[in-house]
């Protein structure tokens, strides 16, 4: 009976989940069209209000909050303080959009490179880049793997660029040598790479992390922090088709909220899936459908095929995390397709593993202190392995069990009680692993520098090739975002909050080479160039990004 009584609840908590993420929208726009004063818009900008939104929850809502327990009233959540409310209008987003560069004036070739060597180009973010008289802060500094050197620097990327999307192999050249990035102040940009420029920029919000194109590449979702919401735009004109804010309950903070977007990946089945932090929830969109309807919504409320429940300590609390865990950041594809998905619970500590065929929740499987895979290291059809911020170690997921197969602890030179790292690297188009080794930086340790493990001992790798080690006892450095070069014979890694970027022989762990990124113009800056994550453009051929 008790059970019984428990999965009832729990599908009462979903539909009063799904609910809300429908009632959000017209709740927002009701708003909006009331004219309530969310903003004081001039003809030039935004000036950004901090005011609490007013919501209202649908009778569904209220009859689960009806069935919990009384206690203490939750405190206000900073999810509910959001300056960029006027980002919920598509005319107001759409207004913000300038082009730079007409797409039909541009030449049919690179104009820098042999278009045979785009493989060897990579887009590296230098997130802090600050220049007197530049607008903007941020710029995508395009990277010459083959030579070791840098190209060009487009400034006026935006504060701290998040990531960087590249089209696919199978599109038509006129799309595919384009790429988009994201800032986190929310420009959204469409990268030229044979001409290394930006030709389009859109501002879709105040604080951003992700977006992504469509399997074809007719569409791109962008999503924020705030307001928190997803944007749907044409990719070749950066229309906007359609604005989805996030509201909804969790397991974790029952209350509705709007909230914040993590990770978004598309897969190849005909879904974008986007990550809504704060309400613990992954919202699977079609993107096959004009209207691109939300077709199903996972939640921390799912149970898994596997039967599992991970107890976890969040605050004076004790939870059991069967669905979605604590704060999803990132998305990770598990196959080249993308039927099976990982979903990272970073406050949870916990991997939570997707079928997106069956629409059902496979396995939650604990981690690391934090776990962080970035793009992760795949090795297609046997393990998927992810780095973690809080502690030196490294999960090890069999992808046939979808389980624990290993935990890898740091080598000596990387203490792994000092803290872990953020990134590894990913295959090759291939699915192929250079040598045999995945690389790991070591971004939260008190050394930074990059290693390899070796995965078919899944072990740290015997010498050589021996960890590459940066600095040494440096807490307020980022070693970060290694990636191979085409070839394999290189591991490229940055080391945020200076100057430097390494280039690492994988077959001795010897660093060959460095640019140093305050020589490349005579420009006094205002701050650090900072250089952090590197997207090499053979991710054009991969199918797993």
């Amino acid at each position: 009976m008790a059970e019984k009584q428990t999965s009832s609840r729990r599908d009462l908590l979903k539909v009063a989940a799904v609910a809300g993420i429908g009632f959000a929208i017209g709740s927002w726009a009701v708003a909006l069209s009331r004219g309530k004063a969310v903003v004081e818009v001039t003809s030039q900008r935004v000036e950004e209000v901090r005011v609490k939104p007013q919501v209202e929850v649908q009778p569904v809502v209220q009859q689960v909050a009806q069935q919990q327990p009384a206690g203490p009233v939750a405190p206000q959540h900073p999810a509910f303080e959001k300056r960029g409310l006027a980002y919920l209008n598509p005319d107001y987003i759409q207004s913000t959009l300038r082009v730079l560069v007409p797409e039909d004036q541009l030449p049919p070739k690179p104009t820098a490179f042999n278009i045979n060597d785009l493989d060897w180009i990579a887009i590296m973010i230098e997130s802090r880049y600050h220049e007197p008289g530049v607008e903007m802060v941020g710029a995508y500094t395009f990277l010459d793997m083959k030579n070791f050197k840098v190209l060009k620097r487009v400034k006026n990327a935006g504060d701290r660029v998040h990531v960087v999307r590249f089209g696919r192999e199978e599109w038509p050249e006129h799309k595919r040598r384009f790429a988009i990035g994201m800032s986190r102040d929310c420009w959204l940009s469409k990268i030229d790479l044979y001409t290394m420029q930006i030709v389009r920029q859109i501002k879709i919000g105040v604080d951003c992390r992700s977006a992504a194109y469509d399997k074809d590449g007719k569409y791109i979702i962008a999503g924020s922090k705030d307001p928190g919401h997803a944007v749907i735009l044409d990719a070749d004109t950066f229309k906007v088709l359609k604005v989805i804010p996030f509201l909804g309950p969790s397991k974790f903070f029952p209350t509705p909220m709007m909230g914040r977007q993590g990770a978004i990946l598309a897969t190849d089945l005909g879904y974008w899936l986007v990550n809504v932090k704060d309400a613990e929830m992954v919202l699977v969109i079609d993107y096959r459908s004009p209207d691109f309807p939300i077709v199903h919504v996972f939640t921390s409320y799912d149970t898994n095929s596997k039967g599992r429940s991970v107890k976890v300590q969040i605050g004076d609390k004790t939870y059991d995390v069967t669905g979605i865990g604590k704060s999803p950041h990132e998305l990770n594809k598990l196959d080249k397709e993308g039927r099976y998905v990982a979903v990272t619970g970073q406050e949870s500590d916990t991997i939570t593993i997707l079928d997106l065929k069956n629409m059902e929740i496979v396995n939650v499987v604990p981690c690391g202190k934090k776990p962080h895979p970035g793009p992760g290291t795949l090795v297609p059809n046997k393990y998927f392995l992810t780095n973690a911020i809080g502690e030196g170690v490294i999960t090890v997921i069999n992808l046939q069990t979808m389980d624990v197969e290993k935990y890898i602890k740091f080598p000596s030179e990387f203490p792994a009680d000092t803290g872990g790292g953020l990134y590894s690297t990913p295959p090759l188009p291939d699915g192929t692993i250079p040598k045999g080794l995945a690389w790991f930086d070591t971004s939260f340790n008190i050394n930074k520098g990059v290693f390899a493990v070796d995965i078919h001992l899944l072990d740290v790798a015997t010498r050589p090739p021996k960890p590459a080690i940066f600095v040494e006892n440096k807490p307020g450095k980022w070693a970060m975002h290694p990636g191979h070069t085409p070839d394999g014979r290189y591991v490229i890694s940055a080391l945020e909050r200076t100057d430097s970027v390494y280039k690492v022989d994988v077959e001795t762990g010897e660093i060959v080479d460095i640019i140093r990124l305050k020589e490349i113009e005579p420009v006094q800056l205002l701050e650090e160039p900072s250089p952090t994550g590197i997207f090499p453009a053979w991710r054009i051929k991969a199918p797993w990004f």
